[in-house]
C-alpha cells in the first residue's frame, strides 16, 4: 500500500542516518544503542490490568463498572508506564523521528502479547494501528502506531492491514485534554472504516496497536468503528500507560 512504501523509505533513511551519526539510548543515552536491554528491562511491567480502574487481573479486561457499554474491546494491554526511560523513547520516536525505537518498542508489546496471549491462535488474528489523521501524519511524515505494528507484525506473523481504518476528524491531542469525560467526547466520531477495507468477519481477533493509551478513549472509539464494520473481538495493545 501507498503508506507502507512511505514508511519503508522512512526506516531506510533512519537507518542510513544512524550510520552518519552514532546511536544512544533513548532511556540512558548508551553509546551504539537505541534502546539498550538495561532500560527496556526496567520499562518493562509484567501482568495485567483493568486499563481504567487499574484493577489488577490476568487478561488486561475491563472491570465490570469499568467495561465500555457494548464495545467489541474485550482488553487493553501496555507494556509499562509512561515515565522515566520508556517516556523518552516514545517521545523520541513521536517528536524527533528516531523511527528505529519502533524495533525496541514492539519487542516490548510482543512480550506482553506473549506474557498474556499463550494460547491465542495467531492465524485468525489481524492487527492494525491506530491512525492519525492525515494532516498530523503529513505534518509528522510518518504514523509512529504504524511502525509499532509493522515490526509487531514482523515479530509474531501476525497479518498487518493498513488503511483499514482511518482517522476522518481533526481532533485535539489527548495529551492537551485534561478532563477524562472530554477526553471521550473528544474523539467522538473520529474513526471510519474505508470503504476497501477487507472484510473483518474472518479475523476472529483484531489486535489495535497504539503508542500511549492513558484513559482508553483512543482504542475504545477505534474499536467500535471496527466494530460497526463487522469485528467481533479486539484487543488493545499500547506501549505505555499513563
Amino acid at each position: 500500500m501507498k503508506t507502507g512504501w512511505k514508511n519503508n523509505i522512512h526506516m531506510l533513511g533512519a537507518r542510513v542516518l544512524n550510520l552518519i551519526l552514532p546511536r544512544y539510548c533513548a532511556g540512558c543515552r548508551k553509546s551504539g544503542e537505541s534502546f539498550c536491554e538495561n532500560c527496556l528491562a526496567l520499562s518493562y511491567k509484567y501482568g495485567a490490568n483493568c486499563l481504567i480502574c487499574g484493577q489488577r487481573n490476568n487478561s488486561g479486561s475491563f472491570c465490570k463498572n469499568c467495561r465500555p457499554q457494548g464495545s467489541a474491546l474485550k482488553s487493553a494491554l501496555w507494556a509499562g508506564r509512561y515515565g522515566g526511560a520508556l517516556r523518552e523513547a516514545v517521545r523520541q520516536l513521536k517528536y524527533k523521528k528516531r523511527k528505529e525505537l519502533a524495533e525496541p518498542l514492539a519487542n516490548l508489546l510482543y512480550k506482553k502479547f506473549n506474557e498474556i496471549y499463550l494460547e491465542i491462535k495467531l492465524e485468525d488474528c489481524a492487527i492494525i494501528p491506530v491512525p492519525l489523521h492525515f494532516k498530523k501524519e503529513h505534518e509528522r511524515g510518518f504514523n509512529q502506531a504504524e511502525l509499532l505494528a509493522r515490526e509487531f507484525s514482523k515479530l509474531s506473523d501476525i497479518q498487518l492491514l493498513t488503511g483499514s481504518l482511518l482517522k476522518i476528524k481533526e481532533t485535539l491531542a489527548q495529551v492537551e485534554v485534561k478532563d477524562k469525560e472530554k477526553r471521550i467526547k473528544n474523539l467522538e466520531g473520529a474513526f471510519s472504516v474505508a470503504e476497501n477495507a477487507l472484510s473483518f468477519t474472518k479475523h476472529k481477533t483484531i489486535i489495535l496497536i497504539d503508542d500511549v493509551s492513558t484513559t482508553g478513549a483512543t482504542l475504545i472509539h477505534a474499536a467500535h468503528a471496527l466494530e460497526k464494520a463487522g469485528a467481533e473481538k479486539i484487543i488493545g495493545l499500547a506501549v505505555a500507560h499513563g
